[in-house]
């Protein structure tokens, strides 16, 4: 009977493993991604940003105006590669080399949640990812400014 016992638990130990478990190299690949994607950003590296996003991302804010109206401020992939090759940073931070930080939430099957900040942008992002022919894309995106 304690054998039985033994053996449902394993089972079911290593079928919740595999459908729900995140592997260290899909947790090292996500992490690679999201630094394709923000240290792509802020070196103008317009190849790394490429190779991070999926071209159907949804970038999305919640900007409020002057009337204390909110509304909700959508960017695509051609918009995102083009700020990628046009922006000039502001570096609130001069002193300070560029460091981000990601934060993996879960990673499930073939999607993942994560959170990236930075110390040279006033935003942090709340990031989706799909696994999309063996590569971890970003999908759908919510941001926030931090001032």
């Amino acid at each position: 009977m304690k054998i039985s016992h033994v053996i449902c638990v394993v089972i079911m130990l290593v079928s919740s493993s595999s459908l729900f478990g995140q592997t260290k190299s899909d947790s090292l690949l996500i992490k690679e991604t999201a630094l394709n994607y923000i240290e792509g950003l802020w070196t103008n590296n317009y190849e790394r940003m490429e190779k991070a996003i999926h071209p159907e991302l949804a970038k999305r804010v919640i900007r409020k105006d002057d009337k204390g109206n909110y509304r909700l401020s959508n960017m695509g992939y051609s918009e995102l590669l083009f700020y990628t090759k046009t922006l000039t940073p502001n570096d609130e931070k001069p002193e300070e080399p560029f460091k981000a930080d990601v934060i993996i939430f879960d990673i499930a099957s073939d999607i993942a949640t994560i959170k990236i900040t930075q110390n040279k942008y006033s935003f942090f992002d709340y990031v989706q990812l799909g696994k999309i022919s063996g590569e971890w894309k970003m999908i759908n995106w919510l941001w926030a400014n931090t001032k």
